[in-house]
Parts: C-alpha cells; sequence; structure tokens
C-alpha cells in the first residue's frame, strides 16, 4: 500500500513538472562543462554549448567583446553575455528628451562567459558568471528566446529554393511548421525568416579577398604604429558587418580637439553600399580633422552602440564636450547610453531642410520664418526663447502641429540658447562632416573595394595634416595684424591665438564695442 505522501508526490509529476525536472538535470550537466579551466574546442564550441545551457536555464545569449593577440588578428579572449546584461539610463534630464521610449528587456544582468587562451593553446573558460539579477523563461517559452532560435543551412536552403520558385513565405513556413509537428519545433520564428530573406536582399557580402587584405592591412599598421587601433564586428554568419580604425596620431587629435565632435553617416558610395561614418572636428587653425572612420551595413541602434562603444574605448573613456549628428533616431537613442556626459546636438540644416515639408503655407510668410529663425538661433535667454515660441503658437494657432510639438520637445538639443554656455567651435550644423563626406566621395566610388577606399581615406588624412602643418608653420613665423595697434588685450591674443583664430576673436571684439570697421 502505498502511503499518502508517496500518493501526493506521484500524484504531482505533470508533464510540466517532468519537463521542469528534466530541463534543470540538463542545465546541472551542461554547468559542470562551463567551469573556470574546463577546455573547450573552440569558440563556436563554446558559444554553442553556453546557448544549450541559456537554452535549459531560460535565458538569451548575445556575443560580447572580443580580444586579439598584438599585432594579429588571432582571437586572445571572447565574451558571451546574458542578453539583459546592458541598460538603458531610464533618468530623463530636460536635455535628453526621446521622441518615444523603445521597450526592453535589460538589467544590467552581470551572468556572462569568458574563453581565454595562450598564444597556440587551447581555449578554457576563464570566466563563468551564473547568477542572474531576473527571471528565468518558462520552460514552454524557451524556445522563443533569441539565442535559442536558428535557422539551419537545411532550412535556409528549402526556404531560398521554395521562395525562389515563387511559393510565398507564409505558405512555406506554414508548410515547415507542419513538417516539424508544430511552431515551437521549428527552431526559428516567422520574422526570423523575413529578416533572412531581407539580409539575402540587401546584404552584399564583403568578398574574401578584400575583407583579407584589409585585415593584414590593419595588422601591418598596429605593427608600424603601436596604438593604431581597429575593431570589426560580424554578423551571425561571420561576415563583415561594422568596423572602425583610427591611428596614433587621432588619438592625440581628439584629446586636443575632441571637445567638438562631427558624425554624419549619408555617404554610402562603396563596392558593398555600406554607411561610411568618418568622426569629424575643428583643429587650432578652424580646419577640419579626423578622428577615425568607420563602415556600417546598417543604421540600427545596435549598431551605433557598437560603434560608439568602439569609439569610447579607442580614446580611453573620453567623451566630447558636444556632438553633432543629423536627427536619426537609431543614432540619438545610442549617443544617449554611451555619451552620457556628452551634449547632443541636431544639426540645424538638416533640420530646417525637413521644416520645408511641414511648414506648408507657412513657408511663405516671412513674420512666421522670423519667429522660427529666432527660436533656432537669436534668443538672448530660455526665457525669450519660451516667449517667441509661445507667440509663434498664438499668433497661427499651432498647438496641434505634431512636427513642431516633436521639436518642442527636443529644443535643447537645436536651439542655440540652450548651449550657448558650451564650447562649440562655432558649429550649428554637421557641415563638417558633409565636407569630409564630399572629400571622400572624390577619392571613391561604387565599385571600389573597402581596402583600396581606406587606402584613399589614409591619403586624405595625410594631405590634411600636411595642410595643418603649413599653417603651423604659417602662425610660427607670422602675427596677426591687429586693427586697434595699441591695444593690450588684441596684441596679447595674436601672440596667443593662431591667425585663423584671433580673426574671429577681432571680430567678435570689435562688434563688442559696437564699432564700424
Amino acid at each position: 500500500m502505498v502511503d499518502n505522501n508517496e500518493e501526493f508526490e506521484v500524484a504531482n509529476l505533470t508533464p510540466e513538472n517532468v519537463e521542469v525536472s528534466s530541463t534543470n538535470s540538463i542545465a546541472d550537466e551542461l554547468e559542470s562543462k562551463l567551469l573556470v579551466g574546463e577546455v573547450v574546442r573552440s569558440v563556436e564550441d563554446a558559444y554553442l554549448l553556453y546557448c544549450n545551457y541559456a537554452h535549459a536555464k531560460g535565458f538569451s545569449v548575445k556575443k560580447g567583446d572580443q580580444r586579439y593577440f598584438p599585432g594579429t588578428t588571432e582571437l586572445q579572449a571572447k565574451y558571451f553575455e546574458c542578453s539583459c546584461e546592458d541598460s538603458k539610463d531610464e533618468k530623463r534630464s530636460n536635455e535628453k528628451v526621446p521622441v518615444y521610449l523603445k521597450p526592453t528587456s535589460r538589467s544590467k544582468c552581470k551572468a556572462k562567459l569568458r574563453i581565454t587562451r595562450q598564444k597556440g593553446g587551447e581555449w578554457k573558460v576563464g570566466r563563468f558568471v551564473v547568477d542572474h539579477n531576473h527571471d528565468m523563461v518558462a520552460v514552454d517559452q524557451r524556445h522563443l528566446l533569441r539565442s535559442s532560435r536558428n535557422i539551419s543551412h537545411a532550412q535556409k536552403s528549402t526556404l531560398e529554393a521554395m521562395v525562389n520558385a515563387g511559393i510565398s513565405v507564409s505558405n512555406v513556413v506554414s508548410y515547415m511548421e507542419n513538417e516539424a509537428q508544430g511552431s515551437q519545433n521549428l527552431n526559428f520564428l516567422r520574422k526570423d525568416v523575413y529578416n533572412h530573406l531581407s539580409r539575402m536582399k540587401k546584404h552584399t557580402k564583403v568578398e574574401n579577398g578584400d575583407a583579407s587584405a584589409l585585415l593584414h592591412h590593419f595588422i601591418n599598421k598596429a605593427n608600424k604604429d603601436s596604438n593604431f587601433f581597429w575593431n570589426v564586428q560580424l554578423d551571425d554568419d561571420d561576415r563583415f558587418m561594422n568596423f572602425f580604425l583610427r591611428d596614433s596620431r587621432c588619438q592625440v587629435d581628439f584629446e586636443y580637439f575632441g571637445d567638438v565632435l562631427s558624425v554624419d553617416t549619408t555617404y554610402r558610395t562603396n563596392r558593398y553600399n555600406l554607411i561610411c561614418a568618418p568622426f569629424v572636428g575643428i583643429n587650432h587653425h578652424k580646419q577640419s580633422v579626423m578622428f577615425g572612420l568607420a563602415f556600417m551595413s546598417d543604421e540600427t541602434e545596435s549598431s551605433f552602440e557598437w560603434l560608439f562603444k568602439t569609439f569610447l574605448d579607442s580614446m580611453e573613456g573620453k567623451q566630447p564636450e558636444i556632438i553633432f549628428t543629423d536627427q536619426c533616431q537609431a543614432m540619438m537613442n545610442a549617443i544617449e547610453t554611451v555619451f552620457p556626459y556628452s551634449h547632443h546636438r541636431l544639426c540645424q540644416w538638416h533640420i530646417n531642410q525637413n521644416a520645408l515639408s511641414h511648414f506648408g503655407s507657412l513657408n511663405g510668410d516671412s513674420r512666421f520664418k522670423r519667429l522660427w529663425n529666432k527660436c533656432m538661433s537669436h534668443c538672448e535667454s530660455e526665457e525669450e526663447f519660451e516667449s517667441t515660441w509661445r507667440i509663434m503658437n498664438e499668433e497661427y494657432n499651432l498647438s496641434g502641429h505634431k512636427w513642431l510639438n516633436n521639436m518642442y520637445a527636443l529644443r535643447y538639443k537645436w536651439a542655440t540658447v540652450f548651449s550657448s554656455h558650451r564650447f562649440s567651435a562655432g558649429l550649428l550644423a554637421t557641415s563638417r562632416s558633409e565636407g569630409t563626406n564630399a572629400v571622400l566621395k572624390r577619392v571613391g566610388n561604387s565599385a571600389m573595394s573597402l581596402y583600396d577606399f581606406v587606402q584613399n581615406y589614409e591619403k586624405v588624412q595625410k594631405s590634411w595634416r600636411e595642410r595643418e602643418k603649413v599653417e603651423d608653420t604659417r602662425c610660427h613665423h607670422m602675427k596677426a595684424p591687429t586693427m586697434l595697434k595699441n591695444n593690450p588685450l588684441l596684441n596679447s591674443a595674436a601672440d596667443v591665438y593662431t591667425l585663423n583664430v584671433y580673426k574671429l576673436f577681432e571680430l567678435e571684439f570689435i562688434n563688442s564695442l559696437n564699432m564700424r570697421y
């Protein structure tokens, strides 16, 4: 006869409990293979092992940073992290008002796996953090986790063959779900299929020869310049996705002139239609100077976060005082995450160009344009801005104007009165980046490889540095003539400033005296 306690335990062995018990057992077995010091055969095996462990536990995995042996493309260490590893700062100041809040599951979770090795040695687990700061996903939902989903090569071949034969994507997925006896057994979602087919259409694989030539070029540069910095981000198929480079002189320039940074991503002329993103500033001669160059496969928030974190890492964590960009929401979100201490400014030229399509008949109203331009650049105080904005809204009945209401929410990013206390080197727009793009466009074309483009970029950078050297020499041997010969302030400024900067200072000084010249 079975006692009541045994009856109770048997009665509670439901299929759900059996499944939970089974997954916990699998998780414990996999966890034993991930302890510090355990050997793994390769990076791919470690990733697969950690993904299987994550699936059994109920969390998702993302690929983290990687480190190379100095002067080589040989991996030394690789991180895999819980997908909740990072979090966005939910605090919003008046200077950082988002257009919308994107849902996020990030909670600064510290769970991760690091594998490392000695040169020529085998891969070993160097760090394994088990504890999470969030709940695990239920067993019946774990097939939905991102790192648990994967379209196999055989499935990709079937998908592509059937779609190319004219069968709709929806019917193809329905057929594969039936074959697998349910969507939960398919290992991917419908949106994964659409994403895969979209990438097949949009993304041209960087040719192996070009990628190899570019990597060897980076290695040769690093061997000659110990402070040369480069980083590459690969997609899930190990293809070039994003890359960034800067030499040692870029870091020196950023140390001196990096208070103001301009980033523009409108230029795409290269064989693979990748986005060219130069990081541009202004030197002591009011000349453009490049702090680095990036190529990106898309303009998603995750790509911008990778790019800005890479740039920040290359500059030893120094954040610019002010960053100018166009009005790209993904870039705005990434800047808020990666550069919390920088003031983000939107390009006024882009805003005015965009405004034309929203103002309609107001484009021909001179009174309205004067009020708008005053709000943009000519208010002396925040109170004057608010008063001018209110007058403009009341006179033209604009309280329900969606675009203007959106711009008002972002006023700290474009109206000069809200950043007049910050050094901006006189910039109001991303014109420096756009000018750089124009220069790069002249030395690149739609048939050019990335390797050739990078070489041409380095030639442009060399010519700009020669131009700076010419101005340095000119300033060393010449002193700017002063309009007021015996004025001690102007004479002192002429001794300190470069010729081009002194001209700006003298103009401001003369205007402050309300003098004609």
